[in-house]
């Protein structure tokens, strides 16, 4: 393919797996197509500080390599072996299954393999006839398959070439034939809901346009192109050529709401850009210069909208989405020449913030909307942080890798396991990201002994948020003391007002309504505003080191009924002591909640200022007369792909006040051996 960028970077040859021997005797295999830019740590020998450097010189030729070549590569190196069969054998289960075609009714799609995002329809969903919510699972079955083929397909696609299996190709090829009939890629419709209950003509290209326009561009890079037939390849172009008139129609028309909105940040205006671009890509992109600058310029903004620390404002669980599709299409404008998007600053600081929300035990940092978040997932963005890698060159992603989240059987992990683990380096313990609004700590990286912390303050760009400004979470090894709820779908029957609300997070309500009580009426008063104007929560960091810190939140622009509310976070590795200043606008009730990770019924016992739960002790102190109380509550957090229910502290005042300030401590009854 013919360079893209005015300046197109050239390409020089790019040589074969090679070994460099060591001093000591040794020989490290350097993959040159792996890292560039690698921190290498003071403690790691000369010859792994040669690998490292070596690597470095590699990164511009490196990301042009084609994929092709890649497993060229693989299929050469001895070392690959082990990891090469597992992706091969995945592909065998992979090809073993239905092909995936495209049904025509709610019936056909709960009958096929792919899952029905809303097994059970939800309250938004309510006003639409029986029709119209027919239209939307359908639209959204066509984004479910795209989930599936991005992975599925290129993984099948690379172990036919790898292997010269006639199966493994035959069922990648019917795969691909079936979505060249599929027009357009995702059936429109995605966009119903209570507040749009009617489709009234086209509401654009969305989700599953980007991921099944990536899943047909990779495939068709990892086959020999003598394998394609020339009657598929036309039939492609043709699908291609038609999806791009399509996008380029919703930007001259302004038909999806994330392009009259002009919604940068979003993954909603991520992948459908990226489809537009690798659809300029896979067309040839001179012939469409115009949409293709356009679609490079909104990504730019996308990343421009981020935090300035690779902070992403949709959270973690969006950021998957997004990230996996600006490396993906970063990757593949650096092929063709065009490196804009691959030097974004942006794309090089993303994975240390990921990182970070590793915290001790097995758990991770689970705010905003993050189903999959819950203990023990921590190998839920190892593609991702494969891909990061192999794009990027962070240390601190191959780090995550290799300490945490494990390496997959993607040919981004194959590659990427290769790499030393000296030329990885750990995050910093503790960080303050203004733009996130986090701050996150640890007293070490030993998951087993180490205390963990985090606080959330809040931004006003912040999307697919909880109301949780002033959250505090505090983990000591493998307890976990003070949690947050947590999301597993959207579908759960009290995510808005258990989870998503005041009453799933260590913060303020203001009234006396019980949590089933949290509908959008009364979250007007009891709860956060997230809106723009209300969602900024600035945490203004007194001192932070390894021994623990001081923080504080502002609170006070968050609530309708809030005048001030100021938390003052103090830890150390063994508690957190919790000041809160709080004044009202007008008399009323006050509720702290305390979500503890221990389960509900376990022992538990109250006296005055103090609460005993299992080993956890939270003792605390008012200016006013408070009642005390522990409720049942349910989380996602404590159990992976499971609501369970825990104890939580509910510290209420007894009576309405205008002014409170109430000092709250929380640890174990016995510090934890140090090993």
């Amino acid at each position: 393919m013919r360079a893209i960028a005015k300046k197109p970077i050239g390409r020089r040859a790019v040589g074969r797996a090679t070994g460099t021997l060591c001093p000591s005797g040794g020989t490290i295999v350097r993959w040159s197509i792996i890292i560039a830019g690698i921190i290498v740590s003071p403690a790691v020998s000369p010859c792994t500080r040669a690998f490292a450097a070596a690597a470095s010189s590699d990164l511009e030729q490196s990301v042009s390599t084609p994929p092709r070549e890649l497993l060229a590569r693989v299929a050469r190196d001895q070392g690959a072996a082990k990891a090469r069969d597992s992706l091969v054998a995945q592909a065998r289960i992979d090809a073993a299954k239905p092909i995936l075609r495209r049904p025509t009714t709610l019936k056909g799609l709960r009958e096929s393999r792919v899952p029905l995002k809303y097994a059970v329809r939800p309250p938004r969903f309510s006003a639409l006839g029986d029709r119209e919510w027919e239209v939307f699972c359908l639209s959204q079955g066509d984004n479910g398959t795209g989930s599936i083929l991005k992975t599925e397909l290129p993984r099948i696609a690379a172990a036919a070439t790898l292997t010269a299996e006639a199966p493994l190709l035959e069922r990648a090829l019917a795969q691909l034939a079936e979505l060249a009939t599929w027009e357009p890629l995702e059936r429109r419709g995605w966009s119903l809901s209570n507040a749009k209950p009617s489709l009234q003509g086209d509401d654009g290209a969305w989700l599953g346009t980007g991921w099944l326009v990536r899943a047909i561009a990779d495939t068709i890079d990892l086959l020999p192109p003598e394998k394609v037939p020339q009657a598929l390849a036309a039939a492609l172009r043709s699908r291609l050529a038609a999806e791009l008139a399509l996008m380029e129609g919703d930007w001259q028309s302004g038909r999806p709401w994330y392009v009259r909105a002009q919604a940068a940040h979003s993954n909603q205006w991520i992948l459908p850009n990226e489809a537009l671009v690798r659809a300029c890509l896979y067309l040839g992109p001179d012939a469409h210069r115009e949409a293709y600058e356009r679609g490079i310029a909104n990504l730019l903004r996308s990343m421009d909208s981020q935090g300035p620390d690779g902070e992403f404002v949709e959270g973690l669980r969006y950021s998957g989405l997004s990230l996996e599709s600006l490396y993906s299409i970063a990757r593949a404008t650096a092929r063709a020449g065009d490196d804009r998007l691959r030097k974004h600053p942006f794309l090089r600081k993303f994975p240390t913030w990921l990182a970070h929300h590793f915290q001790p035990g097995g758990f991770l940092i689970n705010a905003f909307d993050s189903p999959g978040s819950s203990r023990g997932n921590l190998s839920r963005d190892q593609g991702l942080l494969a891909t990061a890698t192999a794009v990027s060159g962070n240390p601190h992603a191959i780090w995550a890798l290799r300490t945490r989240a494990g390496f997959g059987d993607t040919l981004d992990t194959i590659i990427v396991a290769n790499v030393a683990a000296q030329s990885g380096a750990a995050p910093p313990l503790h960080a303050h990201y203004t733009f996130a609004t986090r701050l996150n700590w640890r007293s070490s990286w030993d998951d087993d002994t180490a205390t963990g912390l985090w606080i959330r303050g809040g931004h006003p760009t912040d999307f697919h948020d909880h109301m949780d400004r002033g959250h505090v979470n505090f983990i000591i090894g493998k307890r976990p003391i003070l949690i947050e709820a947590g999301t597993l779908t959207y579908a759960v029957p009290n995510n808005a007002t258990h989870l998503r609300s005041v009453a799933g997070h260590n913060v303020l309500q203001i009234g006396d309504a019980a949590p089933d009580r949290l509908d959008p009426s009364a979250l007007k008063h009891a709860g956060q505003i997230l809106t723009r104007e209300h969602r900024a929560a600035p945490i203004t960091v007194a001192s932070m080191d390894g021994a623990g810190g001081i923080a504080t939140v502002d609170v006070s622009k968050c609530y309708a009924s809030v005048a001030r509310w100021l938390r003052r976070v103090e830890w150390d590795s063994v508690a957190v002591t919790v000041e809160d200043d709080l004044e009202l606008k007008e008399d009323d009730i006050a509720q702290f909640r305390w979500h503890l990770g221990v389960l509900a019924n376990a022992p538990q016992s109250t006296a005055p200022g103090r609460i005993h739960v299992v080993d956890i002790v939270l003792t605390y102190e008012a200016d006013q007369p408070l009642v005390a109380r522990i409720e049942a509550m349910p989380d996602a957090t404590l159990e992976s792909g499971k609501i369970t229910e825990h104890a939580c502290v509910v510290l209420r005042t007894a009576s309405p006040v205008k002014r409170l300030k109430i000092k709250t401590n929380v640890g174990l009854t016995a510090a934890p051996a140090r090993r």
